[in-house]
């Protein structure tokens, strides 16, 4: 047997009742942690505009934005990253997602904070591409 459930705007006090409850029986629970369209728009709705850039970027690029393209204003890529985490982690307090969604995009470079690009993994590119068409359309 299997029972989705979708709950749109939830009170706190009703996400945090059901939480426990799904924690009670987290043995028989199975999450969905898969990045959906509709999951896709609230993520990328829910970026500031610096950040959304990057999102709309690298899935118009197949997945990778590198910091050349990015910085053709000569900005800084300072703080992109807290951002798009911050993000992910609301969703998991919100309610929009389950805790450990596998981030949809993370910076990419040699380390110690110098970012070389943002990828957003494949088979990420038309759920995130959709996603963005969805929210210009509709704003």
């Amino acid at each position: 047997m299997r029972i989705t459930v979708t709950i749109d705007d939830p009170t706190d006090d009703f996400r945090d009742r059901l939480l426990a409850l799904l924690e009670e029986h987290a043995a028989h629970v199975d999450t969905d942690a898969t990045w959906t369209v509709e999951r896709a728009v609230r993520y990328y709705r829910s970026l500031p505009a610096r950040a959304r850039r990057i999102v709309r970027m690298a899935a118009a690029n197949g997945g990778f934005v590198g910091d050349d393209e990015l910085r053709t204003d000569g900005g800084s890529l300072r703080g992109h990253s807290g951002a798009l985490k911050r993000v992910l982690e609301r969703g998991v307090r919100e309610g929009w997602w389950p805790a450990g969604m596998r981030p949809p995009i993370e910076a990419r470079g040699p380390g110690f904070g110098k970012v070389k690009g943002y990828s957003l993994p494949v088979d990420l590119v038309e759920v995130f591409g959709t996603a963005i068409e969805r929210h210009d359309d509709h704003g």
